[in-house]
């Protein structure tokens, strides 16, 4: 058109100025680095004007770069394990992370701001650590070291089972320092105390056999005073006797197997000196003769084969009585169970000494309609505290045992000693993990309309909801405890045990869900 004869040629337009950068505009014409930026900000070397940045200010900081830079050095600040590899390069001194706070804390080294709750430390003010000051630190650290012990290996250095130091350790109110570490001193003072080793010795627990052993007892002599409530577990323990089932194994406390040397109804030196195949002596004492246990476990199998169904038997030392179940398949009652004792000539005998129908019955049942395809999902977390934040967590089927979850958590507060004792979680394991904001969403994805199962659902849910309620997020149908479902007091009523078990997992989230998977396994399978 310009070509056309009459038409003047029209200038060609200028390009525009902005009026405003962006964030990354606003790097690239001051040329300071996001960091620098941000810190000359904070410290009030540049107006908080932006983003967007007005023009006119973004010129001024580009004038005043050099300057900028000058004050807040060209190497941005660092936390406490890049701090220490900084300053071991320069001194070739064995730095760790502690002794950079150990600086910081004796005044040698400020710090320069936080990243969440963790110190952050100017690269120039490291470099500035004097050489002798920071071999005084670190000496003192490899001095502690030497005479201190890790709190994972106390138990060995006193010559104590893990348990008896854990229960010693709470009891005298003997926690590690922040290395997590006990002074020498401390523990040998543990040692040398009398008393204490006296009570550990009595309070050791034994296998059934072991105990049969230290009472120099024929199985069955034991099994009498068992019968006899002349002794009883002090607890139990599981074991995994397969890939899918655990059974519980009896423990016995030595001080309670040294009081039966004085107890005034058992004759000891005719119980040692009895042949292999006569009658125990402690058979007159027995409640609850060893014939009525096998007459008991006899019939209740042969009701299983008949009406092919699975059976149990289990006596309850507390209640002083047998309990009985079956599974339910329609074709027997409890009615009909009850009949056929009375009818039975042996049964009869002890039909005011049987409960039929028990919570065992009821936690297969529950345990097999949880196995449906899509009921439930198994929830398992690990935390910085008991009362703490999630720093883990895992969510497994419950028909499959498929992983729906499995994710570390930056719970954005320190991880308590022991909490890490436990899990073995690291502050720095988590330090690049997503947020809770992240994880909720995927969480409540995976939970939707499913009952969830955890554990210690109670524990469980108030950590997913507490954790929401202080990040201000709203955990919708997890926040409902009725959404929930307690293993642990399920597998106590499975296993016949008026007592909390412990899962034994591995203290990992999925490990954890992976061990109450195989047991809800073991609670659906015919093997019982």
């Amino acid at each position: 058109m310009s070509n056309q004869p009459g038409t003047a040629a029209r200038p060609p337009k200028k390009a525009r100025k902005p009026a405003t950068l962006g964030p990354l505009q606003v790097l690239g014409h001051t040329g300071l680095s996001a960091w620098q930026l941000a810190a000359a900000v904070r410290e009030q070397l540049v107006p908080d004007a932006g983003p967007p940045w007005p023009v006119d200010v973004a010129d001024g900081i580009r004038d005043r770069r050099d300057e900028i830079v000058a004050v807040l050095g060209e190497d941005p600040p660092i936390g406490g394990h890049r701090a220490a590899h900084r300053l071991a390069a320069r001194t070739e001194l064995a730095v760790e992370k502690w002794d950079v706070g150990a600086l910081a804390a004796a005044g040698h080294l400020a710090i320069d701001s936080y990243y969440d709750e963790w110190p952050i430390y100017d690269c120039r003010a490291l470099d500035a650590v004097p050489v002798d000051v920071l071999a005084a630190i670190v000496g003192d650290r490899v001095a502690w070291f030497d005479a201190s012990v890790h709190v994972a290996d106390a138990a060995g250095y006193l010559g104590w089972r893990r348990d008896e130091f854990r229960r010693v350790a709470a009891e005298r109110d003997l926690t590690p320092d922040d290395y997590n570490r006990i002074g020498k001193a401390e523990l040998d003072a543990l040692a040398g105390d009398e008393d204490l080793a006296e009570q550990l010795r009595v309070d050791r627990l034994l296998t059934t056999q072991q105990a049969t052993e230290k009472l120099e007892l024929r199985s069955t002599d034991f099994k009498y005073l068992i019968a006899a409530d002349l002794l009883a577990p002090k607890t139990y323990t599981s074991v995994q006797v397969s890939r899918y089932r655990e059974v519980d194994v009896p423990l016995y406390r030595v001080g309670d197997l040294e009081e039966l040397r004085s107890h005034p109804a058992i004759d000891w030196e005719a119980l040692h000196s009895v042949k292999p195949g006569d009658p125990s002596p402690l058979r007159e004492l027995s409640n609850r003769p060893v014939d009525r246990a096998a007459a008991i476990r006899r019939w209740i199998a042969r009701l299983g084969q008949k009406h092919e169904i699975e059976t149990w038997a289990w006596w309850h030392p507390g209640a002083g009585r047998w309990e009985i179940d079956f599974e339910r398949t329609g074709a027997l009652t409890v009615d009909d169970v009850r009949a056929a004792i009375a009818a039975d000539e042996t049964m009869s005998q002890y039909e005011d000494d049987i409960a039929v129908s028990t919570h065992a019955g009821a936690a297969l049942r529950w345990a097999r309609v949880m196995r449906e395809p899509g009921a439930a999902v198994i929830l398992d977390t690990e935390t910085t505290d008991l009362d703490g934040y999630v720093v883990e967590i895992a969510v497994v089927d419950a028909a499959t045992g498929q992983t729906l979850l499995d994710s570390r958590v930056n719970p954005r507060c320190p991880i308590s000693p022991g909490a890490r004792w436990i899990h073995g979680i690291s502050d720095d394991d988590v330090a690049d993990a997503p947020d809770w904001s992240e994880v909720l969403p995927q969480l409540l994805a995976v939970t939707a309309g499913r009952t969830v199962l955890a554990y210690n659902a109670g524990f469980d849910h108030g950590v997913v909801v507490g954790h929401s309620d202080r990040d201000g997020l709203d955990p919708a149908h997890l926040a409902d405890f009725a959404n929930w479902a307690c293993l642990m007091g399920r597998r106590s009523d499975w296993q016949l045990r008026r007592r909390w078990l412990p899962l034994n997992g591995s203290h990992s989230a999925l490990g954890d869900c992976q061990s109450a998977y195989e047991l809800l396994q073991a609670m659906t399978s015919p093997s019982r």
